[in-house]
């Protein structure tokens, strides 16, 4: 019996033929590597104008949604405060926003104040001038000792 060689040559121009086929997909890319440049992507999302809020709607909108709760922390020119958090000792009123400068009172614990300027960062501390709800007395203070206070 005689062994037939065409299923050897058969395979051996099979993997010569798979051989080419994968260095023809291999070199056909190209190549990226040396002049890749990164690719920016430009969205541009046109305007869309929305209708206007008279003045009217816009205070009854306002009104309606009024916060009754204070922020903390959160504090702005013409805000009640109140004096807070000092264990009963009051906050000292100062001439001007700096530790050193001479204290003109000291408020006591739960005192209201108005925020009259400010703020002014001076010492790593945040200074707002304060004049008293009862009072003329006006003066600066530390916030860390006020408390937000919404009527």
């Amino acid at each position: 019996m005689r062994k037939t060689k065409l299923p050897f040559i058969m395979g051996i121009l099979l993997g010569i033929g798979l051989f080419f086929l994968a260095l023809i997909v291999i070199f056909s890319f190209p190549d990226t590597k040396e002049n890749s440049l990164p690719t920016a992507v430009l969205k541009i999302t046109p305007y869309q104008p929305t209708a206007t809020i008279s003045s009217a709607e816009q205070t009854e909108i306002t009104a309606s949604t009024a916060q009754t709760t204070a922020l903390p922390g959160v504090f702005a020119t013409g805000m009640h405060v109140r004096v807070s958090d000092t264990g009963g000792d009051g906050l000292k009123i100062h001439t001007e926003p700096t530790i050193e400068s001479d204290t003109l009172t000291i408020a006591s614990e739960n005192s209201l104040w108005i925020i009259i300027e400010g703020p002014t960062i001076n010492e790593s501390r945040i200074w707002w001038k304060i004049q008293a709800q009862d009072s003329a007395v006006t003066g600066w203070a530390v916030q860390d000792y006020l408390a937000a206070e919404y009527q």
